[in-house]
């Protein structure tokens, strides 16, 4: 019974994909820091002081390497987009969609960083200029799903399950007891199509979830410890589990919602960014075919 009752902390399992987010993350660290130290002096300077510069030919928007950087961030843009692909035949084995969306943040970014190494930090027309933009508006949109995509992964049902057998072997039906009264608290819904501002204004009723799954499982607990005080104070540990377990599976729904909105957000202006980068190459050759032409 000791033994059942240990307050002892439970271990968790190491993450397998905790390994290629550090390395994609130490890639996108080092690569910007390698551009940055190749043209830092170049880049410091104004525009009218850049023409005198021996790099001016090089890291210049239409310079070799300059010119470079935009055509393998469009390539990394484009094989951004493989992701939407992935995530529509979602049952065939070609890698998991966590790995995906990992290569899909990590080519967003890379491919954004190049863009604005290729712009030389400075945007000197209007479809430049637009470009950037959407380019930072889909970057920053992508970076607010990606954090609401850690939300929305539902919790650990069979560690709950293991922990709700713990509190029926010490306090009788206890676990069970706990999980029928949580499951009796209306559950917020918002459809499953729905718009960002349908789902932001659903977030209250999950709050209010939680806060009843709380209420609820205080008032178990509280009725448990008046007559198994002593057994209760060491299930500290299990309760604060099955606790933490019951709130985090709202917050998943609700994360999952809110990603649902978000993501047609981000759809929207990822296609406004590939019409714009498509738009931007179209003008550059054309203009650049005309001056070779006139020269």
């Amino acid at each position: 019974m000791q033994r059942l009752i240990s307050s002892r902390p439970i271990p968790r399992a190491p993450s397998k994909r905790g390994w290629l987010d550090a390395l994609l993350f130490v890639l996108f660290l080092t690569g910007m820091g390698a551009l940055l130290i190749r043209g830092w002096q170049f880049y410091a300077l104004s525009v009218g002081e850049r023409v005198d510069h021996s790099d001016f030919r090089v890291l210049g928007p239409s310079g070799s390497l300059g010119q470079s950087y935009g055509i393998a961030g469009t390539v990394l843009i484009f094989t951004n987009l493989l992701y939407l692909v992935r995530r529509r035949f979602a049952r065939l084995s070609v890698g998991s969609l966590r790995t995906w969306l990992d290569l899909h943040a990590f080519t967003g970014l890379f491919g954004g960083m190049l863009v604005v190494f290729h712009s030389a930090f400075q945007a000197r027309s209007t479809i430049s200029l637009i470009t950037l933009g959407s380019l930072f508006a889909v970057i920053g949109t992508g970076v607010v799903g990606r954090f609401l995509h850690s939300l929305a992964p539902r919790p650990d049902l069979e560690l709950l399950d293991r922990q709700l057998a713990l509190l029926d072997r010490v306090g009788p039906n206890m676990g069970q007891i706990l999980k029928e009264r949580v499951t009796r608290v209306p559950v917020a819904e918002v459809p499953g199509r729905c718009s960002l501002w349908t789902a932001l204004s659903a977030l209250p009723t999950f709050w209010h979830e939680a806060a009843q799954r709380r209420a609820m499982i205080n008032h178990v607990i509280g009725y448990y410890a008046q007559h198994e005080p002593v057994a209760v104070a060491r299930l500290a540990q299990p309760i604060a589990v099955c606790s933490r377990l019951f709130r985090a599976e709202v917050r998943a729904r609700a994360a999952t919602a809110l990603l649902s909105a978000w993501r047609s957000m981000h759809r929207l202006s990822a296609l406004l960014m590939v019409f714009l980068v498509v738009m931007h190459i179209a003008i550059a050759w054309y203009y650049g075919f005309i001056w070779a032409v006139a020269e």
